[in-house]
C-alpha cells in the first residue's frame, strides 16, 4: 500500500523485520510523548518567548521542522532526535498561531483542540471497524483531492470570486486532513502486522503527528471562518 504521507511512505519501503517488532503500544507511547512535547513547546513559547518571537523566528522554526521531518524519515537511527526537534519547532509555531487566533476569536483554541480529538476518535473508529477501507483506489482519490485543493488555494488568491472559493477550499481541506488520518492508521497497522523492527516506532509516530498537526490547523481555520460569518 502506498501512502501520500511522505513520512509513512518511506517506512513502507523498508523490509527490516526482526524478533523485536514494533507494536501498537510502542507507537502510541511515542505519539503521546511527541504530542505532549508539542503542547509544552506551544505553552512555553507563548508564555515566555513572546518578546523573542519574530517572523524570521517562525520561518526558521518551520524550516527546521521541515528538515527534521525529512531526516527523521530517511534515518531511522536519528528519528528519535529529529522527531523531538520537529515537535518542539512545530509546537512553537502552533503556539504563536494559536495565540493570534485566540486574540481575535475567544475560545477558539480549546474548541479546535476538542474538535481535533473528536476527529481523531471518529477516524480511528472508522478505521477499526473497517467502515472505510483504505485501498489503492482510496489512496488515489486522496492524492488527486490534495492536488486539487492546492490548485484551488492558489486560484483563490487571483480570481475575482476568490473569497467564496477560499471558504470552499477551507472546508474541503479540513475534511481531507481528517481522511488522511485513515491513511496514517492503515500504514501503522501494515507496519505492525508485517513485524517491522521496533525502531520504526518513532518514524510512525512522527508521521501520525504530522497529520494531526494538519488537522488541528485546519480546525482552527474552519472555526475562524464560521466565527466571522456569524
Amino acid at each position: 500500500m502506498r501512502s501520500s504521507n511522505p513520512v509513512l511512505r518511506n517506512v513502507m519501503r523498508q523490509t527490516d523485520v526482526t524478533d523485536r517488532p514494533v507494536t501498537y503500544a510502542n507507537v502510541a507511547y511515542k505519539s503521546v510523548f511527541l504530542i505532549a512535547l508539542v503542547m509544552a513547546s506551544a505553552v512555553l513559547t507563548v508564555t515566555y518567548g513572546g518578546e523573542y518571537i519574530t517572523i524570521g523566528t517562525l520561518i526558521g522554526a518551520l524550516i527546521i521542522g521541515f528538515i527534521s521531518v525529512i531526516i527523521g524519515t530517511r534515518s531511522v537511527r536519528l528519528s528519535p532526535i529529529f522527531s523531538t526537534i520537529y515537535a518542539i519547532c512545530e509546537g512553537a509555531v502552533l503556539g504563536v498561531v494559536s495565540a493570534m487566533y485566540a486574540s481575535v476569536y475567544e475560545g477558539i483554541v480549546p474548541t479546535a483542540l476538542t474538535t481535533t480529538f473528536i476527529v481523531f476518535i471518529v477516524m480511528f473508529l472508522l478505521h477499526s471497524t473497517k467502515v472505510i477501507k483504505v485501498n489503492q483506489k482510496f489512496l488515489s482519490i486522496m492524492v488527486v483531492s490534495l492536488i486539487a485543493v492546492i490548485l484551488m488555494s492558489l486560484l483563490s488568491f487571483v480570481l475575482p470570486f476568490g473569497g467564496s472559493l477560499y471558504y470552499i477550499v477551507a472546508l474541503i481541506s479540513a475534511v481531507l486532513s481528517a481522511f488522511f488520518l485513515l491513511i496514517s492508521f492503515a500504514q501503522i497497522e501494515t507496519c505492525v502486522e508485517s513485524g517491522m523492527d521496533a525502531k520504526y516506532g518513532w518514524v510512525l509516530s512522527l508521521g501520525l503527528l504530522v497529520t494531526l498537526v494538519w488537522v488541528y490547523v485546519e480546525m482552527l481555520r474552519l472555526l475562524a471562518i464560521f466565527s466571522r460569518r456569524n
